[in-house]
């Protein structure tokens, strides 16, 4: 189909009384924006006619500009000058959330203690109702932003519009610019440090959405902190957001659109960077920098202690675990942690002890298979700097550890899994990325029900047969005599558990715990050992590190079965344990020898003797032999016939 050049492409027209019949249905939308002068032979034409067809065009542009997003397209860094007090943007271009498009054609070096003329700008602009006098120590968080402006210029001629009227001069052209201004940030107003107003800025931006003060007119290319009107710091992705970032994000299921998210990690990598060269690389928990982390972002080096393999960065209330990941796939893993939403300091406790947090430690890879090979597993769990403090912990834990908590267990330099993992935990380039879990209650209704299933007789006879083995038969029986009928089960399931059953001294720790658990319940009501008590015991010997240091013992020698009955009698085999997991080499002898002693070397057999010759009158010849003999032999010796 052929385009009408004076009605438009796919165009309809429609008459004016079916129009007003439209409209008064309710069917038609007038937009008056998109008014527009209509042409005709005869018609006396004004310049409010030609203006209203400027005013049409620019419409329908600002509404295109509006269709593709808005941001910066290309160029708008903002960077230091030369002076404290001066700035460079570079060439570049960008649209305004109301769809205006602003230009800078080429490097633009700006003094901000040249306030008088740049204030000046914002009078005749239309930024100010009046022109404010010049702010010679402007102090706090500005954004610097750049706004499409228009003036008229270049004089010329006007004929008189009458017969009597005289003639005048008039700007000739309406000249299109950008005008670059400063807009206060309206956060808190605190005096503080306005490194701390950094962070409380970022938290209003990318946790809470916040935007007020900031006008769709504008493009906001960078955020700055004055103090005097020197320049403190400079923080583009704080507001800057890229034209068409949100194009790949999901259709709607991410917590905030993709510029946002995408934003809030440049933010922040700007931020960390300033905040380690402030420090001068000396460790510090995020809380006190950053009240809000984006679901992504790099780690600062010496994050991660390889004293005790802790970590300082997140708080206890956090899990975290240190795994190892191909340097290719980590861009992948952070777009994918990018759809959570961010960690935020200052959320409750309850939704900080759902969070949890893995760190990757980037791997090339080429060497990904051999150093995956050098580890005992993927992954380790890194525990907080202050594991002791009781006011951090879940109160299950506070009450599982009413004792005096063990010590965390050290690497071992000469364990090559252990040396790989400080190696890997002292890299500068660490990432950590939020996990995702699924939510659970602890207050659903009904009842637990047990299901049958396996063979639970044969299971019941081979941990007799090997506790009888081990010479634990009578430690089981006097566990399983002050167990109620519901406990004893429970009792053999846990000794009947893959790491328990598989290590001698594991099991008798296992019946030293019941033991000592049965010893504490019987000065209660019930007096007896309950099923709730062997779940206790379980879950305190599954705990991560719990029995490690026996198991080191045991790879050594095998306990004797005195030293197993030992173990079973009581709880205080936990020492031993706790000892021989940060034990040295040498230390490690010395508990090996205590637990499992080398049996004492048989006695030499003593030489027969040589017989002695025996004088007259003394005893008769023969006697000497038979009673040598006797003694080396332990028999009597036959009389010679």
């Amino acid at each position: 189909m052929a385009m009408n050049l004076t009605q438009g492409a796919a165009r309809a027209t429609i008459k004016p009384d079916e129009a007003r019949t439209l409209r008064q249905a309710g069917v038609l939308v007038d937009d008056p924006r998109r008014d527009r002068p209509r042409y005709f032979d005869g018609r006396f034409l004004a310049a409010r006619d030609l203006i209203r067809d400027q005013q049409y065009i620019l419409t329908r542009e600002a509404d295109l500009g509006r269709a593709a997003g808005s941001g910066v397209a290309q160029g708008l860094f903002v960077a230091p000058g030369t002076t404290p007090q001066a700035i460079r943007i570079t060439v570049g271009h960008g649209i305004t959330p109301a769809g205006e498009l602003v230009l800078l054609p080429r490097d633009l070096d700006l003094d901000l203690a040249d306030i008088p003329l740049a204030e000046q700008y914002s009078a005749r602009f239309g930024l100010s109702r009046l022109p404010a006098p010049p702010m010679r120590s402007r102090t706090g968080l500005f954004v610097l932003a750049l706004r499409p402006v228009e003036f008229t210029a270049n004089p010329v001629g006007a004929y008189p519009t009458s017969l009597t009227g005289p003639r005048t001069v008039e700007d000739g052209d309406v000249i299109e610019a950008t005008a670059v201004v400063l807009i206060p940030w309206q956060d808190d107003g605190a005096a503080d440090d306005l490194a701390a107003r950094r962070g409380r800025a970022a938290r209003a931006l990318f946790g809470e959405g916040k935007t007020d003060g900031v006008s769709a007119n504008v493009l906001p290319i960078a955020m700055l902190a004055l103090s005097g009107n020197n320049i403190a710091w400079i923080d583009a992705a704080m507001v800057r957001r890229e034209l068409g970032a949100d194009r790949g994000d999901l259709p709607g299921l991410g917590f905030a659109p993709r510029a946002l998210r995408l934003a809030h990690l440049l933010q922040h990598q700007g931020h960390l960077a300033d905040v380690v060269a402030a420090m001068g690389g000396r460790p510090f928990p995020a809380a006190s920098v950053f009240p809000l982390l984006p679901p992504a972002g790099p780690l600062p080096a010496g994050s991660i202690d390889t004293v005790d393999f802790t970590q300082r960065y997140f708080p206890s209330m956090v899990d975290v675990d240190f795994s190892i990941i191909p340097d290719d796939e980590l861009p992948a893993l952070v777009e994918e942690a990018l759809a959570l939403p961010p960690i935020d300091f200052l959320a409750s406790e309850a939704a900080l002890d759902l969070t949890a947090v893995l760190i990757l430690a980037p791997v090339p890879r080429a060497e990904f298979r051999a150093t995956l090979a050098a580890l005992e597993s993927r992954t380790r769990a890194l525990k907080p700097a202050a594991p002791n403090q009781v006011a951090q912990r879940k109160p299950l834990e506070i009450l599982r550890r009413l004792r005096i908590p063990l010590p965390l267990a050290k690497p071992d330099v000469a364990n090559p899994s252990d040396a790989m993992w400080v190696k890997l935990a002292r890299q500068d380039n660490l990432w950590y990325v939020r996990r995702r879990n699924l939510a659970y209650r602890d207050d659903l209704a009904g009842a637990p029900l047990a299901v049958a299933g396996g063979n639970d007789i044969a299971i019941e006879r081979d941990v007799l047969t090997r506790v009888t083995g081990l010479g634990l038969k009578e430690s089981l029986d006097k566990v399983l005599a002050g167990a109620s009928a519901a406990a004893a089960p429970k009792v053999i399931g846990l000794l009947a558990t893959p790491r328990i059953a598989a290590s001698p001294s594991l099991t008798a720790a296992a019946l030293g715990a019941l033991a000592e658990e049965s010893r504490a319940e019987a000065g209660s009501e019930a007096g007896r050992l309950s099923q709730a008590d062997v779940l206790k015991v379980t879950a305190d010997l599954t705990e991560g590190g719990v029995g490690d240091g026996l198991l080191r013992i045991e790879d050594s020698a095998t306990p004797d079965k005195a030293t197993l009955t030992r173990l079973a009698s009581n709880d205080a085999w936990r020492k031993l344990d706790a000892q021989a997991v940060t034990a040295s080499r040498a230390h490690l002898e010395n508990l090996v020898a205590r637990v499992a002693p080398r049996p004492a070397a048989p006695a030499a057999r003593p030489a027969p003797a040589e017989p002695t010759p025996v004088k007259s009158g003394g005893t008769k010849p023969g006697t000497a032999r038979r009673t040598t003999a006797k003694a080396a032999t332990g028999k009597t010796a036959r009389k010679p016939k």
